[in-house]
């Protein structure tokens, strides 16, 4: 018997015939099991599997343009700190870096941003991973922990990041 505040029996009164219990006969509740939560890996999973199919998808034109290929129209720059400062952000780039490797163009990928390899390689990771954890949750395993893994990974994505942006910027 557990030592929850659940377990403990409780004494039924004459209105609380149950399942053909007697009056003073106590009867024990059962612990509810709670089931993981499974709507942040689905949430990371589809987000990553849309990513990956739009850099499938669109298409780069020329140095600077992303086009739908099929309505053939040009997607507009979106970055912000380039149409105030004039000058590139550490993230410019990272959608011709997606759709260059989605394309199988390392070397393109290399030249739009350095850091959105890592950066994709962590967004396309999330889908075999998110769907292990899933898969694991649904059949009462544990969800694998990585522990401090993702904190390092994220710093170290954030610094390769502004290492070629600040390369970028004073040496090229």
């Amino acid at each position: 018997m557990s030592t929850s505040p659940f377990s403990k029996p409780i004494p039924l009164s004459p209105v609380d015939d149950v399942d053909g219990t007697e009056e003073g006969e106590s009867v024990e509740l059962v612990e509810a099991v709670a089931v993981p939560d499974t709507s942040l890996h689905w949430a990371l999973l589809v987000g990553s599997v849309c990513v990956v199919v739009l850099a499938a998808i669109l298409q780069i034109r020329g140095p600077e343009t992303v086009v739908v290929p099929v309505i053939d129209v040009a997607l507009p720059g979106t970055c912000t700190y380039k149409k105030i400062v004039g000058m590139e952000c550490p993230g410019c780039g990272l959608t011709r870096c997606f759709i260059s490797l989605a394309h199988g163009k390392p070397l393109a990928a290399w030249y739009f941003n350095p850091a959105g390899i890592l950066f994709f390689t962590i967004v396309a990771g999330q889908i075999p991973f998110r769907g292990i954890q899933i898969w694991r949750i649904r059949h009462g395993l544990p969800a694998h922990r990585l522990g401090r893994f993702p904190h390092y990974l994220l710093g170290i994505l954030i610094v390769s990041l502004l290492t070629q942006w600040i390369v970028r910027m004073f040496l090229v």
